[in-house]
């Protein structure tokens, strides 16, 4: 699969285009071939798209820059869905993932805006079709709308384990079952379990309850609100929150695909959680309401958010984040940004604030992250951004970039193959191949594992797995063989090999 995988993508990456002005823009080449691998043997040595895209196995990828408060131009690479050949335009549709989020909270607040909500009021007050349960926190605290924005209300689903995403063949849970944890719902009731307020803790299940709140006080459906209130005002003409994605619409769809190239059975998963994940899109699109949020807070637009709020959507709180956006930088260097993570595709964004520079980059894959960073990088050199640093859900500790990497020890890669339980529902396979290391993770394909000078191991999609860390540490036995492998950030979780 991954061989014919990577001959695809070499005879499409003839990239599709759209650039503001006559002449592309000459820096496009420069941010194409200026890749630096964050995890290669060639360290510090740039690359360029195409070859990154192979070295991942991501069979797509589009990109928008933003310059001068003006998208300076747009790229599709790769293949959109493998069975028929489709190449990535940049009119091909991703699913956004978390990005979502901040897109939703436009919306929650253009219900503030018109003084229909309260920042600051009990939630409980406006939901109508189902409220939060009063618990021992509530009573301490209530639940406001700010902290939902920002993820310090302390809700999140009971049982969260559980939860797995849905295909299309599969019987939707309607947004009330999810609330109340009903089936077909996979996971528990949403509940409070701190007290609110008190600290940051990103929350999917208080987007949940934003949802809900959107939908009875507009007294229409999430996706039509948010279509005629949102997406329609910016321009984000080829974006929408429908699931599952209307059948007029599957043609221009990318197909998910695992870490190691397969595609994911029925393309792609379905999200009923709408403003939790549910958005399709492309670069460009998300590209206009980074641009309509920079317009807005300079005041040079005003819908759907007026100066005032998107200024205080762009106030950074606990945890640097907004009323919906990650926050980082200060002064002229201000900016937001967002990642997203579904089963089979991956993005980011970031947009500086009073500078009008930004980007967007989707793709189809489940392995893609570090290419997408890769990519940021390479405009944030070629554009002069300063940094574009830390958006949302990369840890502190994944200090991987630009690390020094070496081949794996060829005894090593003997010694080390074979099955570790990481615990009662998963065991993950270590294999060599092509004179590398390999991990398998169950249903979600195979990622490289490197060493390095320390001595450590790292694998770095590993980072964004229930590890949390991306290093490894192999623990040999009286055999010779390794007998175990430690991993997590505090060195806390034990694999031991079962063959």
């Amino acid at each position: 699969m991954i061989e014919r995988l990577l001959d695809v993508i070499a005879l499409t990456l003839l990239a599709t285009t759209v650039a503001v002005g006559a002449e592309p823009d000459p820096r496009i080449g420069r941010v194409e071939n200026g890749l630096l691998p964050i995890a290669a043997k060639k360290v510090g040595v740039p690359d360029t798209i195409t070859e990154r895209m192979r070295a991942y196995g991501v069979p797509g990828l589009s990109v928008a820059v933003i310059d001068g408060g003006k998208i300076a131009w747009a790229r599709g690479y790769g293949i959109a869905d493998m069975s028929s050949g489709r190449p990535v335009t940049t009119a091909t549709l991703f699913q956004a993932a978390s990005i979502s989020k901040p897109i939703s909270a436009v919306g929650v607040l253009a219900l503030v805006q018109r003084r229909r909500l309260d920042l600051n009021e009990n939630v409980n007050r406006e939901l109508r079709s189902w409220k939060l349960a009063d618990n021992e926190f509530t009573r301490r605290a209530p639940v406001t709308i700010r902290m939902l924005l920002n993820h310090t209300a302390g809700v999140e689903h009971s049982d969260a384990n559980n939860y797995a995403a849905f295909s299309m063949a599969d019987r939707l849970p309607s947004l009330l079952e999810i609330l109340r944890g009903k089936p077909p719902a996979r996971a528990g009731a949403v509940r409070v379990v701190s007290v609110p307020g008190s600290t940051f803790a990103y929350s999917g299940a208080g987007y949940e309850v934003l949802q809900q709140l959107v939908t009875d006080v507009s007294g229409t459906s999430f996706e039509d609100y948010m279509q005629r209130e949102v997406l329609q005002p910016i321009g984000m003409a080829h974006s929408t929150f429908s699931q599952p994605l209307p059948a007029s619409l599957l043609s221009a769809a990318a197909t998910g695909h695992y870490a190691g190239g397969q595609a994911l059975p029925g393309r792609f998963r379905v999200s009923p959680e709408l403003s939790v994940a549910g958005l399709w899109s492309t670069p460009t699109d998300i590209a206009r309401y980074v641009i309509n949020v920079q317009r807005s807070y300079e005041g040079v637009v005003q819908e759907p958010l007026n100066s005032d709020m998107t200024r205080q959507m762009l106030i950074p709180g606990s945890g640097d984040r907004g009323l919906g956006p990650a926050m980082a930088g200060n002064g002229q260097w201000l900016r937001f940004g967002h990642d997203g993570f579904n089963e089979g595709f991956e993005a980011s964004f970031v947009g500086y604030i009073p500078q009008g520079k930004g980007a967007v980059v989707m793709s189809n894959s489940g392995f893609a992250f570090m290419l997408i960073e890769e990519v940021l990088d390479s405009i944030s050199r070629v554009y002069g951004w300063p940094d574009h640093g830390e958006t949302t859900q990369r840890p502190p500790n994944a200090d991987f970039h630009q690390q020094q990497v070496l081949p794996v020890p060829v005894d090593m890669l003997s010694r080390s193959g074979g099955q570790y339980q990481l615990n009662d529902r998963l065991v993950l396979r270590i294999h060599p191949s092509k004179g590398g290391l390999f991990l398998d993770w169950p249903d979600n394909g195979s990622a490289e594992i490197f060493a390095t000078a320390g001595g450590r191991f790292f694998c770095p999609q590993l980072w964004l797995s229930e590890l949390g860390s991306p290093w490894l540490r192999f623990v040999t036995g009286p055999n010779g063989r390794v007998s175990k492998i430690v991993a997590g950030i505090e060195e806390s979780i034990e694999m031991r090999r079962t063959d």
